[in-house]
């Protein structure tokens, strides 16, 4: 990595180098341009090319060139003897215009780099690849410019790295070495195949080599380590890492010693906060809970307490009748007594209607009776007879409010549960569309109920024609308390019971929507 890295950078430095000495030759010819720039152009250049003559760099190699833009050589140190000769037919062993090309170059960019063939100094006029850098020199209309020989760089570059791999040391009993690919000695030649085929260790006797090709170069980098010293090495270490492994555990044991302790007094503290926040909880949980149930027995009651005035709302009106019709019956009696033309069959034809009114009452009485019994008990019931029943008992309240009522319950269900449970839904669910039809002034007021046996379940439909319920309360209307009746003594809490007895003691469900005419109450009840 060490090497390609200075490959890489080689070039690089080799280019600021060439640039670098082009740029200090170009501002003493500058410089001595502008100082004599009133004399003769003859002397001015002698001047130039006397003071550039003798610079060398890159070990002596390297040296400056002159060529005037009609490709005239003006100074060429190496080789005084071509100075005033014409190269623009030179070319090099590529064919390329060398000259011709470096101007054309300068001309268009003012300076650059360039690359070309040219003989070296006594190397029977063979050609080697140069680098070279030019820049144009506007005052005689010249491009100055110097060049490196890539094999001396690359030569330069090689010993260079050699004599760093001779000094470099990494162990003890270590040492780095380098192979050419045309190594004679046997083992040599293992280590320069190994290192061709990717690279690689080889063992031989108590030395152990590690070996890398660098193919550009046909080189093979090795490194040497004497075992023994691998395994005092390895001993050594091994002991360090027993005796850190000692105190490392010894630490561990300590810490962990005191985080235990810690954790101890810390989760002692925890527990005793948690006792506390605990009771602190479960106390405040016994009282909410009693609350909840003084608060739940307390809706009941007023469920309750709304349901007997609605019942004996309903006492009046299913008596007045019967009533008014007995009083008119017994004053129909005495009149005729006190006039003296009671008849036998008449007195007769009397006492029968008395006497069905008086039927009739005594029925409604027991109708009534049933709904208040306090004590009410799970067992079967056609739920189809007990909502007719329900309705029958409400007749009157929806006759004086003009109120036609429906019930399509031909299907006979029966279920077992607390029917008076389900009389109270009913009741509270028609007394909210009785109230509701009352209050939106509808002309043909309608409720209809209907029943319906799906699989497992009966649903009961309860509709009306009120228009529905308001978009803005129609989530409330099942909270506690939450009425729009408060003007009429409306409790708010009708329906709320109504959802708690169907989920609780029938595991149904009590829900609504909105259809066209109004408001639909979907009572679902699982028959098992």
């Amino acid at each position: 990595q060490h090497i390609n890295y200075k490959r890489e950078t080689a070039l690089e430095n080799l280019k600021n180098e060439l640039v670098q000495q082009v740029n200090i030759a170009y501002s003493i010819a500058l410089n001595i341009y502008n100082n004599n720039k009133n004399r003769d152009k003859k002397i001015v250049v002698k001047m130039i090319k006397e003071a550039l003559s003798p610079i060398r760099f890159n070990n002596g190699r390297g040296y400056i060139f002159i060529y005037s833009m009609d490709l005239k050589n003006i100074l060429l140190p190496i080789a005084p003897e071509l100075e005033g000769d014409d190269f623009s037919n030179y070319k090099d062993i590529k064919g390329d215009f060398v000259v011709k090309n470096m101007a054309a170059l300068c001309k268009k960019h003012g300076e650059t780099f360039y690359t070309w063939y040219w003989k070296k100094p006594n190397s029977n006029l063979k050609n080697f690849k140069k680098i070279g850098y030019v820049k144009y020199f506007k005052p005689f209309d010249w491009f100055i410019g110097t060049g490196e020989y890539i094999i001396n760089f690359q030569k330069k570059l090689q010993q260079d790295i050699l004599k760093e791999i001779r000094e470099t040391r990494y162990a003890q009993d270590q040492k780095f070495f380098v192979l050419y690919d045309n190594a004679k000695d046997k083992f040599y030649t293992k280590l320069v195949k190994l290192a061709k085929q990717g690279g690689g260790f080889l063992q031989d006797g108590n030395a152990l080599y590690c070996a890398v090709n660098i193919k550009t170069w046909k080189w093979t980098i090795v490194a040497k380590q004497n075992m023994r010293s691998i395994a005092v090495t390895l001993a050594k270490k091994q002991k360090e890492m027993e005796d850190r492994l000692y105190y490392t555990v010894l630490k561990l044991i300590f810490i962990f010693f005191v985080v235990a302790i810690l954790l101890i007094i810390a989760l002692s503290i925890i527990v005793k906060r948690s006792e506390k926040l605990f009771l602190r909880y479960r106390n405040s949980m016994i009282n909410e809970a009693k609350e909840s149930k003084k608060r739940l027995i307390l809706i009941q009651n007023q469920n309750k307490m709304a349901a007997l005035g609605e019942m004996l709302g309903n006492i009046s009106h299913q008596w007045k009748q019967p009533l008014n019709a007995l009083g008119i019956s017994v004053s129909k009696l005495i009149l005729l007594q006190n006039e003296n033309i009671l008849t036998k069959d008449i007195l007769i034809k009397n006492l029968n209607r008395m006497e069905k009114n008086i039927s009739y009452l005594s029925g409604t009485i027991d109708i009534f009776r049933d709904f208040f019994k306090p004590v009410t008990k799970v067992q079967e019931f056609n739920i189809s007879e007990e909502i007719k029943r329900t309705v029958d008992m409400m007749e009157s309240l929806f006759k004086e409010s003009f109120i036609e009522i429906s019930c399509d319950c031909k299907e006979d269900i029966y279920i077992k549960a607390e029917k008076k449970k389900l009389e109270q839904v009913l009741i509270n669910i028609l007394n909210n569309a009785k109230d509701a039809l009352n209050q939106n002034s509808i002309e043909k007021k309608k409720i209809c109920i209907e029943i319906v046996k799906k699989e497992d379940e009966v649903i009961i439909y309860i509709l009306d024609n009120a228009g529905g319920v308001p978009e803005h309360i129609k989530d409330k209307i099942f909270e506690p308390y939450f009425t729009t009746k408060e003007s009429k003594g409306g409790t708010g809490v009708g329906l709320y019971m109504s959802k708690l007895i169907i989920e609780n003691h029938f595991q149904g469900k009590l829900e609504f929507i909105n259809e066209d005419m109004g408001a639909k109450f979907i009572i679902t009840i699982p028959i098992k």
